[in-house]
């Protein structure tokens, strides 16, 4: 799988409105999902990103076992968990994102959207599909694990697939987003 990431906007700004990062096994894409001020949090919406979207791709390469949303709620709960005592997550203006993932396991690229984001799949044979996430204030990433139950998920064969696209805006802002490509692995010779 080869990744490009992409994250467009303002330089001074888009840090602390999107995020995203891949390997060679994952792509994750998160975006905050309103432009209003934080509130109840001093670490402000990039520190919620990164560290939502860092632990989101550990996750989901160290815990194949686990399905993408459970992965997802792990890594809410580990996030919240870093708070601390100091902010307040019941706060209505607490961060909150959009997140857009995918990952490859076995022959299969399984992927997940909450909130407004969009993955497309690009098939080898036939025209694309795309899968969007629920929509709405309570469709999205905040303090609460339970709300990974209400990702989309989705998996395909990779031998359908010549590639995806994953995209996450939660703004009115251009998305942060990763484009994947596969391809046939080269044979080897002796």
């Amino acid at each position: 799988m080869h990744a490009e990431v992409v994250v467009e906007g303002p330089k001074n700004d888009s840090a602390d409105r999107a995020f995203a990062l891949a390997t060679p096994e994952a792509g994750v894409v998160v975006a905050a999902v309103s432009t209003e001020p934080v509130g109840g949090c001093g670490h402000g919406m990039g520190w919620f990103l990164r560290r939502l979207g860092v632990h989101l791709l550990a996750r989901l390469t160290d815990r194949p076992e686990r399905g993408i949303a459970d992965c997802l709620a792990d890594t809410i709960a580990e996030t919240a968990a870093l708070h601390g005592a100091r902010c307040d997550l019941g706060h209505e203006a607490t961060p909150a994102a959009s997140v857009v993932a995918c990952r490859l396991l076995a022959r299969e690229l399984q992927y997940l959207v909450l909130g407004p984001g969009v993955v497309h799949l690009h098939h080898d044979r036939g025209p694309s599909s795309r899968m969007t996430g629920p929509d709405g204030p309570l469709a999205a990433a905040r303090a609460r694990p339970g709300i990974a139950a209400y990702a989309g998920v989705g998996s395909a064969r990779l031998y359908s697939l010549s590639g995806a696209s994953l995209a996450a805006d939660g703004t009115d802002r251009p998305p942060a987003g990763i484009t994947l490509t596969f391809g046939t692995p080269a044979p080897t010779t002796r």
